[in-house]
């Protein structure tokens, strides 16, 4: 069942803001973080349960924070969350000069993103 950290900005109805996460030190973390910058509600759902992934999408969410998983690779999120900005956190590991390249955001790009999509 997906959980909710947070509160919501005073004078503010923002659209929620969801984080699916393979690993929960990483959807907790960004969470929190989200929380100490903006002081904003998030939900965060594990991306390992379809359903859980369904309901936290239900809540028309303006951003989608997610790790690329298996299961989420059979999900259309596009779909499931047509008006979202998505934003995969995954990482990329090789065996190159940089071992562990981020696939999209830093946690600054992820301020950026949840600042304007409450605006």
């Amino acid at each position: 069942m997906p959980s909710r950290l947070g509160r919501a900005v005073a004078n503010k109805t923002p659209r929620p803001v969801v984080i699916l996460y393979e690993h929960a030190l990483l959807g907790e973390g960004i969470a929190k973080y989200l929380l100490a910058q903006l002081g904003i509600e998030v939900t965060v759902a594990s991306a390992l349960d379809p359903q859980t992934v369904s309901s936290a999408l239900a809540l028309g969410p303006g951003v989608v924070i997610f790790e690329l998983t298996e299961s989420l690779r059979r999900v259309d999120l596009t779909t499931l969350a047509p008006r979202a900005v998505l934003m995969d956190v995954s990482t990329i590991v090789t065996r190159g000069p940089a071992p562990c390249t981020p696939a999209a955001a830093g946690l600054q790009t992820i301020l950026q993103v949840v600042r304007s999509s409450s605006g």
